[in-house]
C-alpha cells in the first residue's frame, strides 16, 4: 500500500515540476517580448514618431511610452 501512495505523491511532484516549467518558459518569453517591445518604442520616439504611432505599433500603452520618453529624456 506504501508503494502505490509514494507512487501518487511522486507522480503529483512531477506532474508540479513540469508545470512549473512550463510556466516559467511562458513567462519569460512574454517578458522578452514585452522588453523588446520597450526597446522598440524607445528608437521609435527618437525618430520623433508620434506616441500614439508607437502605441498602435508596439501595442504598449500611452502611459508606458511617456514614461520611457521621461526617461530617456533625463538621460
Amino acid at each position: 500500500m506504501c508503494d502505490v501512495v509514494e507512487k501518487i505523491v511522486n507522480k503529483g511532484i512531477e506532474q508540479g515540476i513540469e508545470q512549473g516549467i512550463e510556466q516559467g518558459i511562458e513567462q519569460g518569453i512574454e517578458q522578452g517580448l514585452n522588453n523588446k517591445a520597450l526597446d522598440i518604442a524607445e528608437k521609435l520616439l527618437k525618430t520623433n514618431m508620434s506616441i500614439n504611432e508607437i502605441s498602435k505599433i508596439t501595442e504598449l500603452s500611452i502611459e508606458q511610452i511617456e514614461k520611457i520618453r521621461d526617461n530617456t529624456a533625463d538621460k
